[in-house]
């Protein structure tokens, strides 16, 4: 019986060890060179644990090694997205940007107060703050001992839930982004080639998906301005499971 024990206990821990190493292994054939077999032991280490800021970011150089420059900014984007203080995925991805000329809007200053530990927690935020701004209201209107301190609560969760809750539409809007996967892609004035060109958007730039309709998306651009580009251009950046 001793022995069955230890030998299930050996199988369970080199199970564990073999999961652990999948992002160790990934880094190892990257840097011998074999970035196929690179590029499918990240999406291993992926699908196995998790979306990972770093894992995003290795995978991008491996897909920039594999000459596909917009595969390598989407998963820099990816990593972003996880970790907005990520260095070396927002060096790559400037660095890319500024290569192809890429056409992105600027980040408003009101997301640049977000802090990290808030990404992909802005609902629990918003529903934290409105209650805490509930139930300091109710404090400062039936507790006269602690009116002056529950008010000055009140109106600073008050503040906090305007802007969660501007954090979270943000949010909300990041899932219909994409991000232009051709070299070159006219913005048209109708879902179709002959269309009117309204502009041209190079490989990179990032677009919001408003509709769809035969094969083409109805996109809003970094100027603001809509239009519709052929769907087999684009590639949302959030992938399919988070949306």
């Amino acid at each position: 019986m001793r022995e069955i024990l230890a030998l299930l206990l050996v199988c369970l821990l080199g199970t564990a060890g073999a999961g652990a190493s999948e992002f160790e292994d990934a880094n190892r054939l990257f840097h011998e060179g074999k970035f196929a077999d690179a590029e499918r032991a990240y999406n291993r280490s992926l699908a196995k644990d998790g979306d990972s800021a770093a894992t995003h970011h290795n995978l991008g150089k491996v897909r920039e090694a594999l000459a596909d420059p917009a595969g390598a900014m989407l998963e820099w984007e990816r990593a972003l997205r996880l970790d907005p203080s990520h260095s070396p995925a927002q060096e790559a991805l400037q660095i890319a940007r500024n290569n192809f000329g890429s056409k992105v809007e600027a980040i408003p200053w009101w997301l640049r107060l977000q802090p990290a530990f808030t990404r992909n927690r802005e609902r629990w935020l918003l529903a934290l703050c409105a209650w805490t701004a509930a139930f300091a209201s109710f404090a400062a209107l039936f507790q006269p001992r602690s009116r002056h301190f529950s008010t000055g609560v009140a109106l600073l969760a008050v503040l906090a839930t305007c802007w969660s809750g501007a954090w979270l539409w943000r949010a909300l809007q990041e899932t219909n982004v994409a991000l232009i996967r051709d070299r070159s892609v006219a913005l048209r004035s109708a879902p179709a080639d002959p269309a009117r060109t309204l502009d041209t958007l190079p490989l990179g730039s990032r677009v919001c998906i408003l509709d769809a309709s035969g094969g083409w998306s109805r996109v809003k651009i970094a100027a603001g301005e809509t239009g519709w580009i052929p769907m087999q251009s684009l590639e949302r950046i959030s992938p399919a499971q988070q949306r």
